[in-house]
């Protein structure tokens, strides 16, 4: 299978990379330069020509990529601009690039935050209630998922996902793990497990197993499977 990982120099990219690799044929998207790695090429999604010219032949899309340089709740002017660029004009981009191109699967990368306002249990799929920008660009985003899925056809996963921790960085061991986190392994099994999930549209919740836990994940054991 080809897939196509946007945003894959981020802490996520990387480890999906390494889960990936040797598997799979990858092309490796990001705004920095290349490193003469064939896999990777330096593109923005919000500049469609080039990522229309990066998803010739591609089987599968990972859409990591985000506005990076802040936390999600930093609230600035000029940053939700970009926000908004990356976060939603570019997911457009990339669902519409990948119905071009005939993409058979789209796994959209979304946030807990999209659900942040919910009070008791949440379910996987929630109906949106985002606190802050960041949250409000994720469930935009949600939504253009929903409409190529519906309008199109294409196959799509939204998984909503809390922050990823490294459970072997000896500065996690340090401090307690709080429910809406989730170890790395975990996270990246869930998107191995969401490229060959059965959907047409699925919004599901993957967090970390705790005894505080609030966020239901029955979808995602029904869509992902358990293990």
């Amino acid at each position: 299978m080809k897939i196509l990982i946007t945003g894959a120099r981020g802490t996520i990219g990387s480890k999906l990379i390494d889960a990936l690799e040797g598997e799979h044929d990858l092309c490796l998207l990001s705004r920095s330069s290349p490193t003469g790695d064939p896999r990777w090429l330096q593109v923005d999604v919000t500049d469609f020509d080039a990522l229309m010219g990066a998803m010739a032949g591609v089987d599968a899309v990972i859409h990591l990529a985000i506005a990076s340089g802040f936390e999600g709740d930093y609230e600035d002017d000029g940053f939700n601009a970009q926000r908004f660029d990356t976060n939603v004009k570019g997911t457009y981009h990339v669902f519409e690039a990948a119905r071009r191109a005939g993409v058979k699967r789209v796994i959209y990368t979304s946030s807990l935050t999209v659900v942040w306002g919910a009070e008791g249990m949440v379910a996987g799929d929630a109906p949106a209630q985002p606190v802050g920008t960041y949250a409000l660009t994720k469930q935009l985003g949600e939504q253009v998922a929903q409409y190529y899925a519906n309008q199109h056809n294409l196959s799509v996963l939204c998984l909503r996902i809390p922050k990823p921790i490294d459970v072997s960085d000896p500065v996690t061991r340090d401090i307690p793990i709080l429910p809406q986190w989730i170890a790395f392994p975990d996270l990246i099994q869930a998107y191995l497990l969401a490229l060959d999930a059965e959907v047409l549209f699925e919004v599901v919740t993957v967090v970390g197993e705790s005894s505080k836990r609030r966020w239901d994940l029955s979808a995602a054991e029904q869509v992902l499977g358990d293990r």
